[in-house]
Protein backbone atom coordinates (compact mmCIF):
# COMPACT_ATOMS: atom_id res chain seq x y z
CA UNK A 1 0.00 0.00 0.00
CA UNK A 2 1.34 3.25 -0.73
CA UNK A 3 2.21 5.65 2.25
CA UNK A 4 0.04 8.33 0.76
CA UNK A 5 -3.24 6.15 1.31
CA UNK A 6 -2.62 5.96 5.01
CA UNK A 7 -4.73 9.07 6.13
CA UNK A 8 -8.45 9.06 7.73
CA UNK A 9 -11.29 10.78 6.53
CA UNK A 10 -10.33 13.59 9.21
CA UNK A 11 -6.84 13.87 8.28
CA UNK A 12 -7.13 14.22 5.09
CA UNK A 13 -9.08 17.58 5.10
CA UNK A 14 -5.80 18.67 6.83
CA UNK A 15 -3.71 17.49 4.46
CA UNK A 16 -4.91 20.30 2.16
CA UNK A 17 -4.26 22.74 4.39
CA UNK A 18 -2.03 26.21 3.15
CA UNK A 19 1.34 25.32 2.01
CA UNK A 20 2.23 28.75 3.56
CA UNK A 21 2.01 26.14 6.69
CA UNK A 22 3.93 23.63 5.46
CA UNK A 23 7.96 23.45 7.07
CA UNK A 24 9.22 21.73 3.46
CA UNK A 25 8.65 23.81 0.70
CA UNK A 26 10.20 23.80 -3.02
CA UNK A 27 12.41 26.62 -3.83
CA UNK A 28 9.88 26.90 -7.08
CA UNK A 29 6.58 27.71 -7.45
CA UNK A 30 6.55 25.93 -10.68
CA UNK A 31 8.66 23.20 -12.59
CA UNK A 32 9.24 23.09 -16.29
CA UNK A 33 11.09 20.22 -17.47
CA UNK A 34 12.80 20.51 -21.27
CA UNK A 35 12.92 16.95 -23.53
CA UNK A 36 16.39 18.05 -23.92
CA UNK A 37 17.34 17.77 -20.27
CA UNK A 38 18.37 14.17 -19.08
CA UNK A 39 16.76 15.42 -15.69
CA UNK A 40 15.45 18.29 -13.74
CA UNK A 41 16.22 18.76 -10.08
CA UNK A 42 13.53 20.36 -7.44
CA UNK A 43 15.48 21.64 -4.42
CA UNK A 44 13.21 21.13 -1.49
CA UNK A 45 13.87 23.69 1.82
CA UNK A 46 13.11 22.65 5.52
CA UNK A 47 12.29 26.18 7.20
CA UNK A 48 11.89 24.01 10.58
CA UNK A 49 15.35 24.84 12.35
CA UNK A 50 14.59 22.07 14.87
CA UNK A 51 12.63 19.30 14.12
CA UNK A 52 13.22 16.32 10.43
CA UNK A 53 10.42 15.80 8.55
CA UNK A 54 9.97 12.27 6.34
CA UNK A 55 9.13 13.89 2.75
CA UNK A 56 7.12 11.85 0.22
CA UNK A 57 6.25 12.62 -3.35
CA UNK A 58 4.75 11.56 -6.43
CA UNK A 59 3.28 13.22 -9.74
CA UNK A 60 -0.45 12.83 -11.46
CA UNK A 61 -1.87 13.85 -14.31
CA UNK A 62 -5.10 16.54 -14.30
CA UNK A 63 -7.18 14.07 -13.50
CA UNK A 64 -5.34 12.71 -10.55
CA UNK A 65 -3.68 9.40 -12.05
CA UNK A 66 -0.29 8.29 -11.50
CA UNK A 67 -0.23 5.45 -14.10
CA UNK A 68 1.45 5.90 -17.55
CA UNK A 69 3.52 9.03 -16.70
CA UNK A 70 5.91 10.25 -19.04
CA UNK A 71 8.57 10.08 -16.19
CA UNK A 72 9.96 8.82 -13.11
CA UNK A 73 10.51 10.64 -10.18
CA UNK A 74 13.49 9.72 -7.42
CA UNK A 75 13.49 9.37 -4.36
CA UNK A 76 9.53 9.20 -3.69
CA UNK A 77 10.47 8.49 0.10
CA UNK A 78 13.58 10.21 2.37
CA UNK A 79 14.08 12.28 5.43
CA UNK A 80 15.21 15.73 5.40
CA UNK A 81 16.94 16.92 8.78
CA UNK A 82 16.24 19.98 10.09
CA UNK A 83 17.06 23.07 8.48
CA UNK A 84 18.86 21.19 5.62
CA UNK A 85 17.71 21.35 1.75
CA UNK A 86 17.18 18.27 -0.22
CA UNK A 87 16.35 17.56 -4.03
CA UNK A 88 13.82 15.65 -6.36
CA UNK A 89 14.85 14.52 -9.72
CA UNK A 90 12.93 14.20 -12.21
CA UNK A 91 13.38 11.81 -15.43
CA UNK A 92 11.36 11.91 -18.34
CA UNK A 93 11.11 8.70 -20.57
CA UNK A 94 11.65 9.34 -24.27
CA UNK A 95 9.06 9.24 -26.48
CA UNK A 96 6.46 9.53 -24.28
CA UNK A 97 5.06 12.75 -24.66
CA UNK A 98 3.12 14.91 -27.42
CA UNK A 99 5.51 16.65 -29.65
CA UNK A 100 3.71 19.69 -30.97
CA UNK A 101 2.44 20.90 -27.55
CA UNK A 102 3.51 21.29 -23.78
CA UNK A 103 1.73 19.22 -21.19
CA UNK A 104 0.66 19.70 -17.14
CA UNK A 105 1.04 17.32 -14.56
CA UNK A 106 0.78 18.42 -10.45
CA UNK A 107 3.99 17.40 -8.30
CA UNK A 108 2.45 16.44 -4.50
CA UNK A 109 4.92 16.72 -1.58
CA UNK A 110 4.05 15.76 1.45
CA UNK A 111 5.61 16.00 5.02
CA UNK A 112 5.34 13.94 7.97
CA UNK A 113 7.23 15.56 10.88
CA UNK A 114 9.04 13.28 13.30
CA UNK A 115 6.97 12.18 16.83
CA UNK A 116 9.14 12.41 19.98
CA UNK A 117 7.91 10.52 23.37
CA UNK A 118 7.42 14.24 24.70
CA UNK A 119 4.94 14.62 22.02
CA UNK A 120 2.49 12.37 23.68
CA UNK A 121 -1.10 12.25 22.34
CA UNK A 122 -0.62 15.81 20.62
CA UNK A 123 -2.13 15.26 16.61
CA UNK A 124 1.02 15.68 14.27
CA UNK A 125 -0.57 17.05 10.55
CA UNK A 126 0.51 15.55 7.50
CA UNK A 127 0.40 18.66 5.45
CA UNK A 128 0.21 18.53 1.22
CA UNK A 129 1.79 21.18 -1.10
CA UNK A 130 1.69 20.93 -4.82
CA UNK A 131 2.88 22.45 -7.86
CA UNK A 132 2.49 22.02 -11.76
CA UNK A 133 5.18 20.53 -13.99
CA UNK A 134 5.19 22.12 -17.45
CA UNK A 135 6.74 19.27 -20.15
CA UNK A 136 8.05 20.73 -23.36
CA UNK A 137 9.02 18.82 -26.34
CA UNK A 138 12.15 19.83 -27.96
CA UNK A 139 11.13 21.14 -31.12
CA UNK A 140 8.52 24.03 -30.07
CA UNK A 141 9.02 26.17 -32.81
CA UNK A 142 7.19 29.22 -30.44
CA UNK A 143 8.12 31.37 -27.93
CA UNK A 144 6.46 31.49 -24.21
CA UNK A 145 6.65 35.06 -23.71
CA UNK A 146 4.40 35.54 -27.10
CA UNK A 147 1.77 33.70 -25.72
CA UNK A 148 -0.23 36.14 -24.19
CA UNK A 149 -0.74 38.20 -26.89
CA UNK A 150 -2.24 35.21 -29.25
CA UNK A 151 -5.25 34.37 -26.63
CA UNK A 152 -8.48 34.84 -28.57
CA UNK A 153 -11.54 35.80 -26.62
CA UNK A 154 -15.27 35.61 -26.94
CA UNK A 155 -18.52 35.44 -24.82
CA UNK A 156 -20.99 32.91 -24.95
CA UNK A 157 -24.89 32.84 -23.62
CA UNK A 158 -26.14 29.55 -22.45
CA UNK A 159 -29.09 30.54 -20.42
CA UNK A 160 -29.10 33.03 -17.79
CA UNK A 161 -25.21 33.12 -18.10
CA UNK A 162 -22.04 34.14 -20.02
CA UNK A 163 -19.40 32.52 -20.03
CA UNK A 164 -15.65 34.25 -21.47
CA UNK A 165 -13.95 31.47 -23.79
CA UNK A 166 -10.30 32.10 -24.20
CA UNK A 167 -8.62 29.92 -27.28
CA UNK A 168 -5.37 29.58 -27.13
CA UNK A 169 -3.48 28.79 -30.32
CA UNK A 170 0.01 28.36 -28.96
CA UNK A 171 1.58 25.01 -28.18
CA UNK A 172 2.05 26.59 -24.32
CA UNK A 173 -0.29 25.35 -21.42
CA UNK A 174 -2.09 29.19 -20.07
CA UNK A 175 -2.31 30.10 -16.32
CA UNK A 176 -3.78 33.45 -15.05
CA UNK A 177 -2.79 35.02 -12.70
CA UNK A 178 -5.67 37.54 -13.04
CA UNK A 179 -8.40 37.30 -14.75
CA UNK A 180 -11.41 40.35 -14.20
CA UNK A 181 -13.71 42.58 -15.60
CA UNK A 182 -14.05 46.41 -14.51
CA UNK A 183 -17.85 47.75 -15.15
CA UNK A 184 -18.94 51.03 -13.68
CA UNK A 185 -16.18 51.42 -11.38
CA UNK A 186 -15.77 48.33 -9.33
CA UNK A 187 -13.40 45.08 -10.37
CA UNK A 188 -14.81 41.78 -10.48
CA UNK A 189 -12.67 38.57 -10.30
CA UNK A 190 -13.52 35.00 -12.58
CA UNK A 191 -14.06 32.64 -9.64
CA UNK A 192 -12.58 30.02 -11.26
CA UNK A 193 -9.47 31.68 -12.81
CA UNK A 194 -7.14 28.62 -11.34
CA UNK A 195 -8.19 26.95 -14.32
CA UNK A 196 -5.86 26.79 -16.93
CA UNK A 197 -6.42 26.91 -20.74
CA UNK A 198 -4.48 23.63 -22.63
CA UNK A 199 -2.08 24.38 -24.96
CA UNK A 200 -3.81 24.38 -28.57
CA UNK A 201 -7.19 24.23 -27.06
CA UNK A 202 -9.92 26.68 -25.38
CA UNK A 203 -11.64 27.29 -21.56
CA UNK A 204 -14.80 28.50 -20.88
CA UNK A 205 -14.66 31.13 -17.68
CA UNK A 206 -18.07 32.11 -15.99
CA UNK A 207 -18.89 36.04 -16.34
CA UNK A 208 -19.35 37.39 -12.92
CA UNK A 209 -23.45 38.10 -12.57
CA UNK A 210 -23.15 42.06 -12.04
CA UNK A 211 -21.19 41.96 -15.24
CA UNK A 212 -23.47 39.99 -17.66
CA UNK A 213 -25.45 41.79 -20.15
CA UNK A 214 -22.51 44.59 -19.76
CA UNK A 215 -19.99 46.48 -21.79
CA UNK A 216 -17.22 46.08 -19.65
CA UNK A 217 -13.13 46.12 -19.53
CA UNK A 218 -11.31 42.90 -19.72
CA UNK A 219 -8.05 42.33 -17.44
CA UNK A 220 -6.06 39.36 -17.82
CA UNK A 221 -2.49 38.65 -16.66
CA UNK A 222 -0.31 35.05 -16.96
CA UNK A 223 1.85 33.70 -14.51
CA UNK A 224 5.31 33.35 -16.51
CA UNK A 225 7.73 30.81 -16.54
CA UNK A 226 9.34 32.16 -13.73
CA UNK A 227 6.16 32.31 -11.16
CA UNK A 228 5.74 35.97 -11.82
CA UNK A 229 3.29 38.08 -13.70
CA UNK A 230 2.99 39.14 -17.34
CA UNK A 231 1.95 42.43 -17.69
CA UNK A 232 -1.94 43.40 -17.36
CA UNK A 233 -3.58 43.58 -20.76
CA UNK A 234 -7.04 45.33 -21.16
CA UNK A 235 -9.61 45.31 -24.01
CA UNK A 236 -13.44 45.84 -23.99
CA UNK A 237 -16.12 43.32 -23.66
CA UNK A 238 -19.66 43.15 -24.12
CA UNK A 239 -20.49 40.63 -21.57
Amino acid sequence: MKFKTFTTTALSLLLLSSAAHAAIRPALTRVIVQESDKETSVKLLNDDKEHPYLVQSWIEDLNGSDKNLPFVLTPPLFKMNAGREGKLRIVLIPGKIPQDRESVYWLWIQEVPSVTKSAGNQLQLAIRTRLKVFVRPEHLNANPADTAGQLKWQVQHDGNKSWLVVTNPSPYVVSFSELSVTSAGKTLPFADVHAMVPAKGEQRYEVPAQAAGKSAELNSSLINDFGGDTPVQHQKLTF
